[in-house]
């Protein structure tokens, strides 16, 4: 008894590139557009703030905000590269691959922007409270 199909030869891992970066993308849509309403919606990013600050919080946001897109941008190439590669070479093993992958280079450098983005927008001052809403809060504690 054959199993139709059971011994058909696939392609390998590397011919089908570019997968698991685009299922990232895809599965980092919501949480990046979490990040960038937790950013508004923070008090340091406010009306009137330094430009300093304002840079620091719009490259937090910009970072947040690419990675979804930078995920997706990485697997249409490499999808592309391995389409147009030589299936059959591949599967022989004569057609060598890069040890290196400049796209996983691009990839890290994209989170280690995320981070450093981050860092810098969590060392900027929270604004203290405005002097008119602690006089009010202060008048409603005494009755008046």
């Amino acid at each position: 008894l054959k199993l139709a199909g059971a011994f058909t030869p696939r392609a390998s891992p590397r011919a089908m590139g570019g997968h698991g970066y685009i299922a990232l993308g895809m599965l980092s849509l919501l949480p990046s557009a979490v990040v960038v309403a937790y950013i508004a919606q923070d008090g340091r990013f406010r009306k009137g703030m330094p430009r300093a600050d304002a840079i620091r919080c719009w490259m937090c946001m910009l970072s947040a905000f690419t990675f979804p897109l930078n995920c997706g941008l990485i697997g249409q190439h490499k999808r592309q590269a391995t389409i147009l590669a030589d299936e059959i070479a591949l599967l022989e093993g004569e057609l060598q691959l890069a040890h290196l992958d400049s796209y996983f280079v691009l990839f890290q450098l994209h989170l280690a922007w995320i981070v450093v983005s981050c860092l810098l927008w969590q060392r900027i001052e929270a604004p203290s409270a405005a002097p008119s809403d602690t006089a009010k809060s202060a008048a409603r504690q005494r009755g008046l």
